[in-house]
């Protein structure tokens, strides 16, 4: 029994002992199970005067471990603090349960005095490499407060007022229970000046800001309404001095100010024909340089259905191409959201007329217009094709051909008529009439007739009858030459004598 009990106070003492050992601090890098961390026991703003002795936790088995102490205010090419000084490893690592190890740093610091960082990096098994720090105060002097600048956030309040927040590591004789006090000895430092791409386009402006501490975070806040800051991308430089006069490092917040929504107009024709090409023209201003706007189209067909902005529609920045196969009545929808998260609706509504058809019809390849006359053999073949009428795309799958007979409707559908379908007589009056769904027609007149029997006995006749009459005419002109040839006389002309 007394063993048992003896084995029991063991146990205890063991479990209160690894208790001890896991921290209960603040944890520089979140500990979740898919992530590998290591971690300080001790917070920001702890005071050493002769040595460091750090505790800490990881929860993986890394090795090539290191470690840094930089000078924080002590600043040297591109703003890098001055490393004074490092090593290569921890004094112990002790395994304290399963995925947990414990580990502890002592170096000498009795001839610093600084606002330092440490710095602790390791390369897990495999391969990758971690890093933790931690703000420190060395010796008794150059302390000063720090604003941690991963730790800076914006918030928009609400329309007309802005926050900045950050974590503010303080020395240890500014510790004091009494926040109200610790805001009270302190004052903020700030200037600001415009600028859209993080770079000032003039000389930074000083600007008084209230602010709040809780002994942790501080709390900067910026009321455009009352400083009287026009709308744009404004960069706040921001910095504090407390009571003994020791100014903090300089943090910078680029906040966007906004107290207008975006002027928003559209423009386009009124009305246009189905599967016309037209263009919508929006203008939106912001009245700031370097405002970013989101553009959000919504067209919606006569039938109610809304789709969003088709590839091919896009024309240019904040004009759009559209061309409409559906007549009625279209609206097109532009949302602008700036990047105060202001959103203006602006809405046009475009009339799309109908386009009517256009009846294209032949004859065995022969075309046809209004008004003709047309002639077929009798008892010949033939065929009226209105198979390439045209029309939108939206309707020419659609199309509709009626066809009439003498003012008749003839029991007959389709684009092509051919003697099957009719009896033409002498002569016959004939209307084909294109329809598209929009009940839009276009129609075509012109006449069909039978070309007369001529014949044939009649002709030959004729020809023959022509014939002699021709060999008369030739026969007499030929007797008449040769009787003129006939009573021709001849002519002779005086001789003259030579006297004796």
């Amino acid at each position: 029994m007394v063993r048992g009990l003896a084995a029991k106070a063991v146990l205890i003492v063991c479990l209160l002992f690894i208790s001890y050992l896991v921290p209960n601090t603040e944890a520089e890098i979140s500990n979740s199970p898919d992530t590998s961390f290591i971690e300080f026991d001790d917070l920001h703003g702890s005071h050493f005067l002769h040595s460091v002795d750090l505790n800490g936790t990881m929860n993986f088995d890394g090795n090539n471990y290191s470690w840094l102490i930089v000078d924080l205010f002590d600043l040297g090419a591109n703003d890098t603090p001055k490393q004074l000084l490092f090593g290569s490893y921890f004094n112990t690592i002790i395994p304290v349960q399963e995925g947990l190890w414990k580990w502890n740093l002592n170096v000498n610091v009795s001839s610093l005095n600084c606002t330092c960082k440490l710095i602790i990096s390791s390369i897990s098994n495999s391969g990758v490499k971690y890093s933790s720090d931690l703000i420190i105060y060395l010796g008794i002097n150059n302390h000063n407060p720090y604003i941690v600048p991963d730790s800076v956030s914006n918030d928009k309040i609400d329309q007309a007022n802005n926050s900045v927040t950050f974590k503010l590591v303080t020395p240890a004789n500014n510790q004091v229970n009494n926040i109200g006090i610790l805001s009270q000895d302190m004052s903020i430092i700030s200037s600001y000046c415009q600028a859209p791409s993080n770079v000032c386009l003039d000389s930074p402006k000083s600007i008084d800001l209230n602010f709040t501490y809780d002994g942790d975070y501080l709390t900067v806040f910026i009321d455009q309404d009352e400083k009287s800051i026009d709308d744009g991308y404004w960069l706040f430089d921001i910095s504090l001095q407390d009571q003994y006069l020791r100014n903090s490092n300089t943090i910078s917040s680029r906040l966007v100010l906004d107290l207008n929504p975006p002027f928003v107009e559209l423009t386009s024709k009124s009305q246009v024909r189905e599967s016309e090409s037209f263009l919508v023209y929006a203008n939106i201003e912001d009245y700031f340089v370097g405002s970013q706007m989101s553009l959000t189209w919504t067209i919606t067909d006569p039938n109610g259905n809304s789709r969003g902005l088709l590839d091919e529609e896009s024309y240019h920045n904040s004009t759009i191409e559209l061309v409409l196969e559906e007549s009625g009545y279209w609206d097109v929808q532009l949302l602008v959201r700036d990047s105060a998260n202001f959103i203006v609706i602006q809405n046009i509504s475009i009339l799309v007329f109908n386009v009517v058809p256009i009846v294209d019809l032949s004859i065995d390849g022969l075309f046809i217009s209004n008004g003709d006359q047309i002639y077929v053999s009798p008892g010949s073949a033939w065929s009226l094709n209105a198979s390439t009428s045209f029309d939108t795309i939206n309707d020419i799958d659609y199309l509709e051909y009626e066809w009439y007979l003498d003012g008749v409707k003839l029991n007959k559908s389709g684009p092509v008529l051919s003697e099957d379908d009719i009896t033409i007589n002498s002569n016959n009056e004939i209307m084909l009439t294109v329809y598209d769904d929009d009940m839009d027609s276009e129609s075509l007149t012109f006449s069909l007739s039978v070309m007369p029997v001529v014949d044939d006995s009649s002709s030959s006749k004729a020809i023959m009858f022509v014939g002699f009459g021709i060999g008369f005419l030739v026969a007499f002109a030929f007797l008449i030459l040769l009787l003129m040839r006939g009573s021709r006389k001849t002519i002779e002309l005086p001789k003259w004598k030579p006297k004796n």
